[in-house]
């Protein structure tokens, strides 16, 4: 009855869906070349030899894979790779990873109606299929079953506000998840979740985004430090509203003991720099508003930063690094942002109590002194004071544990792979 149901759900919102694709295009939200691949039928050209297909949503998703594909690309010069995306964001990052790679392919993922299904299935072909993290599309998973596909569910992830939905439709939910081959979890919450919906060869080795290569990010080359390398630099990421505020009382504090400190927040979302600004403002700081191409202000106390892509180029500078969306009580169910990238980097992690999101990982990262949880500015500021002289002796240290971590988990997930490769 519940696939009935959302079979014709999907056909009713067919037509709707075509016109929000065309409207997002007129806002620079779909890609003008590309997008009718998400509503119409598309004739490609399928690669010879063995193909895998991975489905990420964005980004974050497209990055954990990355090791994967690399790994396979080099093992067999047969192996082509189809990665679908839902955002253009992945796509771009896709793009500039792999440029003009003759083995690997992208299209959007088509809407979930079967006739689109069909048309990709008829033209792709593909061997093997991973979707990852998240990613449950029904129509798409009951027809990989049918055709019999070796089939992954990649770090798969459920929280308890997705479980207890599929729990009103358990009976459709356990169809779908044990229509999956393996279940590689990214957690152990997930891994009971799965069991209950009778999912199938359930794996637990850890969070794949573990994996994500640290020497790429090194190589990234910048001198926007030239001017404050005599300062005691501390950052903030993905700060979400009123967060600052919060990084400004610790600013505050340190400037007490320490007058030759510079705090640099990036946040989140840069549509909320004005407001963000103005908060500090009202501080007393001294505040620059920093674009990409501009060079940082000597004078300044806070750096805000106005644009995206900037982290990594900030974290190889850095040791001490507050990762936000981890303060905001209302947001305790959905708190947490990754803090791999920034861990790999050899930086200090400090963070919230409210990381739900990434909570296994956080506990796995405090447990190891990668990071620690604060809860006020007076213990924040503290901390980064004494750190200032001491977390450059941990960076090599810290490195080579987390390397031998992601390493372990990196060769149990492609062993699983390459279990299922005919």
């Amino acid at each position: 009855m519940v696939k009935l149901f959302y079979s014709l759900l999907v056909k009713i919102f067919y037509i709707p869906y075509c016109f929000i694709i065309f409207s997002r295009t007129f806002f620079g939200k779909e890609d003008k070349s590309k997008f009718k691949e998400k509503i119409f039928p598309n004739e490609v050209k399928r690669p010879d030899g063995y193909l895998f297909w991975f489905h990420v949503a964005s980004i974050g998703e497209f990055n954990s894979i990355i090791p994967l594909v690399d790994f396979f690309l080099e093992k067999n010069k047969k192996y082509n790779f189809l990665i679908t995306t839902v955002t253009v964001s992945s796509f771009k990052e896709l793009k500039k990873k792999y440029k003009n790679n003759q083995r690997i392919f992208h299209q959007f993922l088509p809407y979930d109606i079967n006739f689109l299904i069909n048309n990709f299935f008829n033209k792709w072909k593909p061997d093997i299929v991973s979707f990852v993290d998240s990613e449950i599309w029904p129509n798409f998973i009951l027809k990989i079953k049918k055709q019999e596909l070796p089939f992954l569910l990649l770090n798969a992830r459920i929280t308890k506000k997705t479980f207890d939905r599929w729990k009103l439709i358990k009976k459709f939910a356990s169809e779908l998840f044990n229509s999956f081959s393996v279940c590689i979890s990214s957690s152990r919450e997930t891994i009971k979740y799965l069991s209950y919906f009778n999912a199938k060869n359930i794996k637990y080795f850890g969070n794949i985004k573990f994996c994500s290569s640290v020497n790429e990010i090194k190589k990234i080359d910048d001198n926007q430090f030239d001017h404050v390398t005599k300062k005691h630099v501390w950052c903030a990421v993905s700060i979400h509203p009123n967060e600052e505020i919060f990084c400004g009382k610790v600013q505050k504090i340190i400037k007490k003991t320490d007058r030759n400190t510079l705090l640099i927040i990036i946040p989140r979302h840069t549509n909320k720099v004005k407001k963000i600004y103005s908060n500090l403002k009202n501080m007393g700081f001294k505040i620059q508003i920093k674009n990409e191409n501009d060079s940082i202000d000597k004078s300044a106390e806070i750096i805000l930063v106005n644009y995206y892509g900037s982290i990594p180029k900030y974290l190889r500078k850095i040791n001490q690094v507050f990762i936000g969306k981890s303060l905001l009580k209302k947001l305790k169910n959905v708190g947490g942002q990754n803090p791999i990238e920034a861990t790999k980097m050899g930086c200090h992690i400090y963070h919230g109590p409210y990381v739900y999101n990434f909570q296994e990982i956080y506990d796995y990262l405090d447990s190891k002194k990668f990071s620690e949880e604060i809860n006020s500015p007076e213990i924040l500021a503290e901390k980064i004071i004494k750190n200032f002289e001491t977390i450059p002796e941990i960076k090599s240290r810290s490195y080579d544990k987390l390397n031998s971590y992601s390493k372990e988990i990196f060769e149990n997930v492609t062993n699983e792979y390459q279990k299922l490769l005919k």
